[in-house]
């Protein structure tokens, strides 16, 4: 039996200066970025100057003083997200805009703990720690590589044990993109960060599964 995909979420950060009161459910829809109704029946944590938090019918977002972050689990609202964030970017434009990270989470179920263990010991062999620990066993790991375009940033993976399904495994990917505050051939970081969301995301996508689909099957190999 394959590893079953049981959960997927793609996120989008920006990290730069941020007023968290100002993204409330309204402010998004008066922007057109959701509609209406979607602002209407948000569910709104809290919308304070140091934090946002909301849900809507497929968004989730949290905003705080360095770090505006807006998700979807909902996969026939991932362009819309890439379009909802291309909007803010164009309606912040310019601003002191520092990097953006075009990320995808993955949960899978795998068929039984055997099957969970040669995964493990595939990616993180215990036998360097054997003497060194009791019952070792890989908690989290974390690689990272350079970018293969000409773009400023890294591809980073992480890889840890399910906190939610039994025999699972949760592995996100993180296409980060280092924005410089200045202008880049004659574009601001806000606007590179916008030619990236619309000339980069089928590749993005495209290699976040094929890396978490490469990695799953580790353990029979």
């Amino acid at each position: 039996m394959k590893p079953q995909l049981a959960r997927e979420m793609v996120s989008i950060v920006l990290r730069g200066p941020f007023s968290p009161v100002l993204f409330h459910p309204s402010w998004f829809a008066a922007h057109n970025l959701i509609r209406e109704q979607e602002a209407e029946s948000a569910e709104v944590e809290i919308i304070h100057p140091s934090i946002a938090e909301f849900r809507a019918e497929w968004l989730e977002v949290q905003v705080v003083a360095d770090r505006f972050q807006v998700a979807t689990q909902q996969e026939s609202f991932y362009e819309v997200l890439r379009d909802m964030v291309a909007g803010v970017l164009g309606i912040l434009s310019p601003f002191n805009l520092r990097a953006m990270g075009i990320n995808r989470q993955f949960q899978y179920q795998l068929e039984s703990e055997r099957a969970w263990h040669a995964l493990g010991d595939a990616l993180a062999p215990k036998d360097a720690w054997r003497n060194v620990l009791d019952t070792p066993g890989m908690a989290g790991l974390v690689m990272q590589g350079k970018r293969t375009d000409s773009l400023d940033g890294y591809i980073q993976v992480r890889v840890e044990p399910s906190r939610e399904i039994a025999y699972g495994v949760f592995m996100e990917v993180n296409d980060h993109y280092q924005l410089s505050e200045h202008s880049k051939n004659g574009r601001s970081a806000s606007n590179l960060a916008i030619t990236c969301l619309l000339e980069q995301w089928q590749t993005s996508m495209e290699r976040s599964l094929h890396i978490v689909e490469r990695i799953i099957n580790l353990g029979d190999m």
